[in-house]
C-alpha cells in the first residue's frame, strides 16, 4: 500500500511539473505601457522622497499611502487596476524590459533638468 502511494504521488508530481505552464490572460482594463512608466516614475519619486527622510515606519507607511492614492487618482487608475496591470507585466519580462528602461530613461532626464537649472 505504501509502494502504491509512493508511486501515486510520484506520478502526480511528474504529471503536474510536465504541464505546460499557463501565462496569465491580459487584464481586461489593463494600463498600457507609456501611462505605467508615468505611473512608476511618480512612485520612484516618491519612494526616494521618502527615502531621504527619516520618518517613524508607521508615519511612512501613511505618507506611501496617501502618496500613492494621490498617484492613482491623477492618472485615474485603481490600486487595483494598477496591481493586476503590475502583475501581467511582472509575468512578462520583455515588456516589462521595455517599461523600466523607459522609467530609467524618464527619470535621467528629470535629473539632467534639474542639474542644468542649478
Amino acid at each position: 500500500m505504501k509502494q502504491f502511494l509512493f508511486f501515486l504521488l510520484a506520478f502526480s508530481l511528474f504529471f503536474l511539473s510536465c504541464q505546460q505552464k499557463r501565462m496569465p490572460e491580459v487584464p481586461a482594463y489593463l494600463i498600457d505601457k507609456d501611462k505605467m512608466v508615468k505611473i512608476m516614475i511618480d512612485m520612484h519619486i516618491i519612494e526616494t522622497a521618502a527615502n531621504l527622510k527619516i520618518y517613524p515606519p508607521d508615519s511612512a507607511q501613511q505618507l506611501y499611502q496617501n502618496d500613492f492614492a494621490s498617484i492613482y487618482l491623477t492618472h485615474d487608475v485603481t490600486k487595483e487596476k494598477f496591481d493586476s496591470s503590475m502583475f501581467y507585466y511582472a509575468t512578462q519580462t520583455d515588456q516589462m524590459n521595455v517599461i523600466y528602461d523607459q522609467i530609467l530613461e524618464g527619470l535621467s532626464e528629470m535629473e539632467s533638468e534639474v542639474n542644468s537649472d542649478q
